[in-house]
């Protein structure tokens, strides 16, 4: 009789997107924007256009908005 082998999988879990909140910087706008990032979504990111009136907000992630595991 043989006996089966049992074989596992091993798939370790890592961050693959996060999402920041902005608010646009314009006084008469203030629209609230989700911006998904990836990992070099993040290393690239200087800004976005703002989704209700269309402008460009310069802007940068923080320290503390990125996972630990994308620090290095």
């Amino acid at each position: 009789m043989k006996t089966k082998r049992q074989v596992s999988f091993h798939f370790p879990r890592e961050t693959l997107l996060v999402e920041i909140e902005r608010r646009c910087q314009f006084s008469d706008c203030g629209a609230r924007n989700h911006i998904g990032l990836t990992k070099s979504d993040v290393i690239e990111y200087r800004g976005f256009d703002c989704t209700q009136c269309e402008r460009w907000n310069d802007d940068e992630v923080a320290q503390r908005e990125i996972p630990e595991s994308w620090r290095t």
